[in-house]
């Protein structure tokens, strides 16, 4: 399989780490909160990967990052949002008058206008912006755990490319 190939097949489940790495903050400041830093410390090895987490840490973590996390949350839940929208066109406005809709006259050519056209913003939205993102997610992580992470199996999204 081409590098190119395996890279587009990675970046949805890359593009949904990034994107919930806010809640995953959440539970882990929960953790440490509720008196359970070693849990948290795990928690949070395992979802952004590396080693080197102490409960103040994963406190820090999720503090520093919920600028980014935000961010990515609100980009992630616009483009599931939006993507249950235009690829399901026809079960959402088949009763309409989808005449002067951008494709029609016809279903098939408004659908396929719109699901092309937001598979174009979707592969431009998840390709740039997430992976600035996830960078930043991963640098925060590196600089509060002071190496360099144990696996690459749970680092954040698209951080590699």
């Amino acid at each position: 399989m081409p590098a190119n190939r395996r890279q587009s097949s990675r970046s949805v489940p890359a593009a949904l780490r990034t994107g919930l790495a806010l809640p995953a903050g959440a539970v882990g400041a929960a953790l440490v909160l509720t008196g359970r830093p070693a849990e948290a410390a795990r928690w949070q090895a395992r979802v952004s990967g590396g080693h080197g987490w102490t409960g103040g840490r994963v406190l820090a973590r999720a503090a520093l990052g919920l600028p980014l996390d935000a961010l990515a949350l609100l980009l992630v839940g616009y483009a599931l949002f939006n993507s249950v929208r235009n690829f399901g066109y026809p079960l959402w406005y088949l009763g309409t008058d989808y005449h002067q809709a951008w494709g029609g006259p016809t279903m098939a050519g408004v659908w396929t206008v719109h699901a092309a056209g937001w598979g174009l913003c979707l592969y431009l939205l998840l390709r740039w912006p997430l992976r600035w993102i996830a960078r930043g997610q991963r640098a925060l992580a590196l600089r509060l755990t002071g190496g360099r992470p144990s696996s690459t199996a749970g680092r954040p999204a698209m951080a590699a490319a």
